[in-house]
């Protein structure tokens, strides 16, 4: 129309080969600014210029003068459409291509460089890189280093070779401080693998995404708590399974990480979370204030929070009826899905237990949760299990061995990571020195540097407010055990001691309190009752009962002969055991033994059990008692023990025996574990220890 109307107005035909020529210089600007190929840009300048030449001469004879001028217009609009659609996809897939070039520009530089490194560095001539792949990144991140897969040649060189250069080759690399240099073998002992860490991703800050609990997940799914020192998600689904032990000394990162692992849970629509910290509740009253403070949250992330001791007990003996429960009566279920362990979903939540310095807990809850730990697998309950220090008085062997979920956050000595991890072979503390970092070990894996991600008490809040829609109940199995009305009336025992003005909690909370008050006559009567009106008497009879003093027997009238000095340790083992009786008499004289209590409950008892007595008839463990007897309220310890009945070459035993006596003779009410701060354990006589 444009071309008629110019003929119409007699327009001179350069004006419509100036158009084109115009066009296509505006048409390659642009080309070249988007960064368009080189036939591209040749395309659309040669389309405009055929335009503007159709256009002059349109303007010269008239585009309706004969058949010729339409069909020229109608084939090369068809022509330019198709052309154009055609370049627009192949545009599409340019960046992609200049990405790859540009890699494997990198990869042959890369190859080359490390062939002449291993030449200079390590004096190899002849290998092969065949491989080299950039690790990947999130979006908007900087790759944190990159792996080589390297061919050997042929005649002696081996793997050992290039690691005794490792520290060589790290100084020709200069790689910043923190970055490290892995090598270990590839397909064959003819192959290595180097991993090139160019970014030390644990010296930096990941905060956590709150946007993740918008999303609902699973507990089967991989639950991410932060990243890798390669920059790779530290992602896990571990605690499905498994239980977990976190260790970490003040200001490493523990609490924030236990806030990861809340935080991530309670994402999860198949998961209940209970807590047991008696040292304040400190991890538990962040998660409860939506719910129980501010009233802005429809549900509470932690279903159960045992502030202490005695709650404590109440909890786990729940958890033992549950597991024992669910075992039973799901067995329909678990052949339905053919497995062995009860399938978790919605209506039936696995129970995670996290207990925040469990080492600062007495011996009952101890056991209770070591028996969770070992029976509750198959029924869906694990627990998560902190301490500060990775040492024996903390970290006991049985609270170590029924974990392959092992986190040691920032530790100032790294003998720690012996007690705690498998392997420790290789690990440095210096590769997890920040706040917030530590080294996790994922079942067989061996343990590997990580960071946290950081979460804030405003994080906090607003997963608290976006979870509280898809919280889980527990199921109805599970509610029918004997202890459910201890479930059932948790609040109105827990929120007093929570908070100490209950007046400042929300409807909610307070609506949950008169729910289910604490009924006093579903246990037995006593004089006195505890907190809330809870009769702690009734329920802990074997708790509350104070043992009596123990007392050493008269001089037997035959000594017996002193233990071979070449007995083994495991035969003197096995004999000190034998020596433990439930007789009441000593068998060679008829004489009263050690007059022992009845031993503590390792959990609640809806009901006193009748505990037979126990009874020490060894003089070795006898004199040993009497040492700590002597020193009064101050105690002894291990080591201390072991310089006291040193000298006596009847009755004197070694340190791991003692070690081993003690906590039987703590179990059974003899002497009382006393912790002294910083690390020092001292053992008192338990009529010193009344007294004191």
């Amino acid at each position: 129309m444009t071309a008629a109307a110019g003929h119409l107005a007699h327009m001179p035909p350069v004006i419509g080969l100036a158009e084109g020529v115009a066009g296509a210089v505006a048409s390659v600007a642009v080309a070249t600014h988007r960064r368009w190929s080189t036939p591209n840009k040749v395309y659309r300048a040669a389309a405009w210029l055929l335009a503007g030449g159709w256009t002059s001469w349109a303007l010269e004879v008239g585009p309706w003068s004969s058949w010729w001028p339409a069909t020229a217009l109608v084939a090369g609009t068809v022509l330019g459409w198709g052309a154009n659609a055609a370049f627009q996809e192949y545009e599409l897939g340019a960046p992609g291509r200049r990405a790859e070039a540009a890699a494997q520009a990198l990869r042959e530089e890369v190859r080359g460089e490390w062939e002449d490194r291993l030449y200079r560095i390590c004096g190899i001539t002849g290998c092969q890189v065949v491989g080299v792949e950039t690790w990947e990144a999130e979006p908007g991140e900087m790759p944190c280093g990159y792996s080589l897969e390297i061919t050997l040649p042929p005649g002696g060189d081996t793997l050992t070779a290039v690691q005794q250069r490792g520290d060589a080759l790290r100084a020709d690399l200069r790689l910043p401080m923190g970055c490290g240099l892995e090598i270990r073998h590839g397909k064959d002992y003819g192959t290595i693998i180097i991993k090139v860490e160019l970014v030390n991703a644990v010296a930096a800050d990941f905060p956590y995404k709150t946007d993740r609990a918008l999303t609902p997940g699973s507990v089967n799914d991989h639950l991410q708590f932060g990243r890798f020192k390669d920059g790779t998600k530290f992602a896990t689904s571990a605690l499905r399974y498994h239980c977990g032990l976190v260790i970490g000394q003040p200001e490493g990162g523990k609490t924030n990480f236990l806030n990861v692992i809340n935080a991530e849970l309670s994402r999860c629509v198949d998961v209940l979370i209970w807590h047991i910290d008696v040292t304040g509740a400190g991890v538990t009253l962040p998660w409860l204030r939506a719910w129980a403070r501010d009233g802005s949250a429809a549900a509470p992330v932690v279903d159960w929070s045992a502030s202490t001791v005695e709650e404590a007990l109440i909890m786990l003996r729940v958890a033992e009826e549950i597991i024992v429960t669910r075992k039973r009566d799901y067995q329909d279920l678990m052949f339905d899905v053919n497995d062995d362990k009860v399938p978790v979903s919605e209506k039936l939540p696995e129970i995670i237990i996290i207990t925040d310095e469990a080492a600062q807990l007495p011996l009952s809850v101890q056991s209770g949760l070591d028996t969770v730990n070992k029976l509750g697998r198959a029924a869906g309950v694990r627990g998560v299990n902190c301490v500060l220090r990775g040492t024996r008085e903390m970290a006991s062997p049985a609270m170590k061995e029924m974990t392959r979920f092992r986190v040691a956050m920032r530790v100032s000595d790294e003998a720690e990571y012996m007690h705690i991890f498998s392997d420790a072979r290789g690990l440095k503390k210096e590769d997890a020195a920040y706040p917030g970092s530590g080294f996790v070990e994922d079942g067989s894996e061996k343990a590997k540097p990580f960071k946290a991600y950081r979460i804030e008490p405003l994080d906090i809040l607003a997963v608290s407010k976006a979870v509280a829609g898809y919280r889980p109940k527990l199921d109805d199995v599970s509610l029918t055990i004997d202890s459910a009305h201890f479930y059932r009336e948790r609040w109105a025992r827990t929120l007093p001691k929570l908070y100490t003005n209950v007046s400042v909690l929300s409807k909610a909370a307070q609506e949950a309190m008169r729910a289910a008050p604490v009924t006093a006559g579903a246990l037995p009567e006593a004089a006195e009752t505890g907190p809330a009106g809870v009769d702690m008497d009734a329920l802990f009879p074997s708790l509350t009962k104070k043992p009596a003093p123990p007392t050493v027997p008269a001089p037997q009238a035959a000594e017996e002969p002193p233990v071979p000095a070449d007995t083994t340790r495991q035969f003197r083992a096995v004999l000190d055991d034998a020596m433990w009786t439930l007789d009441e008499t000593t068998p060679e004289t008829g004489a009263p033994a050690f007059a022992a209590p009845a031993p503590p409950a390792a959990r609640p008892t809806l009901a006193a059990v009748p505990q037979a007595a126990m009874t020490i008839t060894d003089r070795s463990q006898l004199y040993a008692l009497q040492k700590i007897r002597d020193a009064g309220p101050a105690g002894l310890g291990v080591t201390a023990l072991a310089e006291a009945v040193k000298d006596n070459a009847e009755h004197s035993r070694d340190r791991s025996t003692l070690h081993r006596w003690m906590p039987s003779w703590a179990a059974y009410g003899y002497i009382v574990r006393v912790d002294r701060g910083a690390g020092q354990v001292a053992y008192v006589a338990a009529e010193h220890y009344r007294a004191s």
